[in-house]
C-alpha cells in the first residue's frame, strides 16, 4: 500500500541567471520546498499570499547580502529571494518542475 504523507518537505536545485549591466550571470543554488494542498493553495485567506510565501521553506548556498554588506539570513534572506524577480521567477519554475516532473509518465 502506498502511504501519502501531506506534510512533507523537499529540496530542489535552483538555476538561475541574473543581469548585472550587460552581464549576464547565472547560479545554482538549493530551495527546501513544503507540500502544500490544493485546498490551502485556493483558499480565502490566502489570496493575498504568492505562491512562495506558502510553499518556500528555506534557501541554501546563495549569499545575498542587506545593506550593511552583512550576509541575510533567515526571514530577511527568504524575503529577499523573493523580492528578487529573477529569482522569485526560478524559485517558482522550480517548484513547478519539481511537482511535475517526477508524475510524468515514463516512456
Amino acid at each position: 500500500m502506498f502511504k501519502l504523507n501531506t506534510e512533507r518537505t523537499y529540496q530542489y536545485p535552483v538555476t538561475v541567471t541574473v543581469f548585472t549591466g550587460d552581464v549576464e550571470q547565472q547560479g545554482k543554488f538549493t530551495a527546501t520546498y513544503k507540500v502544500v494542498s490544493n485546498d490551502v493553495l485556493r483558499a480565502p485567506e490566502n489570496a493575498d499570499k504568492t505562491l512562495l510565501d506558502l510553499v518556500l521553506v528555506d534557501v541554501h548556498d546563495i549569499e545575498v547580502t542587506g545593506k550593511d554588506g552583512q550576509a541575510l539570513t533567515g526571514p530577511a534572506l527568504l524575503a529577499a529571494v523573493k523580492a528578487d524577480p529573477a529569482v522569485s521567477t526560478a524559485l517558482v519554475a522550480a517548484y513547478q518542475e519539481s511537482v511535475t516532473k517526477k508524475n510524468r509518465p515514463r516512456i
